[in-house]
């Protein structure tokens, strides 16, 4: 599992800049692959929705809630899988920061 840790340099993001994030996420995390992700960060709940998009080929895809202790998933493929509304524990994962 890779989680996907998102640092605003600015604090915020424009509707606008959707397509340069996904090039610098792309460019760290491939969209494609056999690993799920878990992305994780403050940002805009359209901001989490165009990066699930982004990873659609993986087998889930899931969202960092702190309050939970884990990604709750969001999208899945993986019919032996985690089901959607589960909350996965994110321990020993591969963490890629990327600063936006």
């Amino acid at each position: 599992m890779i989680v996907l840790e998102l640092a605003l340099s600015r604090g915020l993001i424009e509707p606008r800049e959707i397509p340069d994030l996904l090039r610098a996420v792309e460019s760290r995390v491939p969209a494609g692959g056999t690993e799920p992700v878990v992305v994780s960060g403050r940002l805009p709940v359209w901001a989490f929705a165009a990066l699930a998009h982004l990873f659609h080929p993986r087998p889930w895809v899931g969202t960092f809630d702190p309050r939970l202790g884990g990604g709750v998933v969001v999208m899945s493929h993986d019919p032996s899988g985690p089901s959607v509304g589960d909350v996965v524990s994110t321990e020993g994962a591969t963490v890629v920061t990327v600063e936006f």
